[in-house]
């Protein structure tokens, strides 16, 4: 039963889920979905639905809300969607003290609602908002320093305990494992985005990593992919669930760390804004990090190239669903990659 006029598509999709949910969750028959709403600040990786229902289990009233996670219907930013990775991934995490939403079931069969899903728990508490970025509006950006500053060290300590775990005792799917597979993997990702032309700044970012992959990485552990504060829902300054799990893969820890400091750099100085006070220098984060996982990060500058890079895949594939082929040669990711590695800038 829905109890409001969401949309025919949304509609459906929630009605049947509604009756994929009964005994998943105990229910004594169908649910009775109040509510389908889609986040508005945040995510674009994939297809996300929030529903918030009501039904009765042994006779008692019972609600709450959960998330459906489905492919993207639109655009897709990455060419390789793996939801039962996806939910693996995190059914791995889920049995240890790391902070996730609550998993409530993986259905591959896209019998149910034409393709496959996944559903969470729906978990209280406010996400830094993407859109526009929490570097420029919002309640992070609004909130005294003190506030920002323990948001921030929570936040990175989340990530430093997740490098923390102990790979080998983790039921993990098939990620990519080792850096040269994980950048074989990202070189198939551009050469799908860009096509057979290729692109004048991000093929020579490519040769770098090649030319300069360090020989001595850090130990391999889980790493959680999509790590940035925007990913995380806080009750507080504590975070109480991390999401999105698309990039998983185990690798240094500095591939992850990399990817936090390139986001949090991209979304001020590259955007031209300034950093949040309450906000730490880089220099400051990695020796936070480091202290907070109990080792040293190492090669810091070539893996916070290679975020740089799958950020400007990103890019391409938005701007180019766009139209705008100017911004996707000359736009503020790779600005900030050909100043980072003192590349050739077609836009000279």
């Amino acid at each position: 039963m829905i109890g409001e006029d969401i949309g025919e598509r949304h509609g459906y999709v929630a009605g049947r889920i509604a009756h994929w949910l009964v005994p998943l969750i105990g229910a004594d028959g169908p649910l009775r979905i109040d509510k389908v709403s889609t986040p508005e600040l945040n995510g674009s990786s994939n297809q996300t639905l929030v529903l918030d229902a009501r039904w009765t289990s042994g006779g008692r009233p019972a609600s709450g809300g959960f998330v459906v996670r489905m492919a993207p219907a639109g655009l897709r930013l990455y060419h390789h969607y793996d939801l039962d990775a996806q939910y693996r991934t995190m059914a791995a995490v889920a049995a240890t003290p790391i902070p996730l939403p609550p998993l409530v079931g993986y259905e591959p069969d896209p019998g149910v609602v034409g393709e496959p899903f996944y559903v969470m728990g729906k978990v209280e508490g406010q996400a830094p908002p993407d859109l526009p970025p929490f570097t420029v509006a919002g309640w992070v950006h609004d909130a005294p320093a003190g506030v920002q500053a323990q948001l921030y060290q929570s936040g990175l300590d989340v990530l430093a305990r997740v490098h923390r775990l102990d790979v080998g005792r983790l039921d993990l799917p098939d990620l990519p494992w080792g850096f040269d597979d994980l950048l074989d993997r990202t070189e198939a990702w551009y050469r799908w985005a860009a096509g057979p032309g290729g692109h004048p700044v991000l093929d020579q970012v490519l040769a770098w990593l090649r030319e300069h992959q360090p020989a001595d990485p850090s130990p391999d552990v889980l790493n959680w992919g999509d790590a940035r504060l925007g990913n995380m829902i806080f009750a507080g300054t504590a975070p109480v669930a991390i999401l999105d799990w698309e990039m998983a893969a185990v690798v240094p820890g500095e591939v992850d760390l990399g990817w936090w400091l390139f986001l949090n750099r991209h979304h001020t100085d590259g955007m031209g804004v300034p950093r949040l006070p309450g906000f730490p220098t880089d220099v400051e984060t990695v020796e936070r990090y480091g202290a907070a996982r109990g080792m040293a990060a190492r090669h810091v500058q070539y893996y916070e190239a290679f975020a740089g890079f799958r950020f400007a895949i990103i890019f391409l594939r938005a701007m180019d669903a766009m139209g705008d082929a100017q911004a996707v040669i000359d736009n503020s990711c790779n600005r900030m990659l050909v100043a980072d590695l003192a590349l050739d800038a077609p836009w000279r």
